[in-house]
């Protein structure tokens, strides 16, 4: 049966992976926008080491998919192969999913950080465009802002649609 369970962990612990590194740009964008010089990117080592524990918590996550996931293999007519199809024998762990697991890791609480700190960045961009900074580099900065919020709200949107049609 683990054939039947490969389709559905790595989804889950990729599409985590994602949200996770799309929160970490938000955040790396608010810093480079604010206005202190000390704080304003995240630097190369930093951001290895975060994307390093992305994947171990991601990992971490798709773990539990591939052990208590269960699936019947229900043979299909006139051929020599199976359809895997889900089962409720674990009901714990269909709780899990259904109320925490998916709508919380997967949902709310990448969509409220990448909407917060895309709120803050693009409020940080219009006070940086009335400072004494080179125009090159508000110019550069508010593209890329751009770029990241553009990315942010897709996310959003299409995440947020498929938590109200799986809720």
């Amino acid at each position: 049966m683990f054939p039947c369970k490969i389709p559905v962990a790595f989804p889950q612990a990729f599409g985590l992976m994602s949200h996770i590194i799309i929160c970490f740009a938000a955040i790396d964008q608010l810093m480079s926008t604010l206005l202190h010089t000390s704080r304003q990117r995240f630097s190369i080592e930093l951001m290895q080491r975060l994307i390093t524990v992305a994947i171990v918590i991601s990992i971490l996550y798709g773990i539990p998919f591939l052990i208590y996931y269960d699936y019947d293999a229900l043979p299909l007519s006139g051929t020599n192969g199976t359809a895997c199809v889900p089962n409720e024998n674990n009901e714990l762990f269909s709780k899990y999913t259904v109320y925490a697991g998916v709508p919380i890791m997967n949902g709310f609480l990448p969509v409220t950080i990448m909407s917060l700190f895309g709120l803050l960045t693009f409020r940080n961009v219009r006070h940086v465009a009335k400072k004494n900074i080179p125009i090159a580099h508000i110019h550069l900065e508010q593209k890329l802002t751009a770029m990241v919020l553009i990315k942010i709200l897709n996310v959003c949107l299409t995440v947020i649609r498929f938590l109200i049609f799986f809720l």
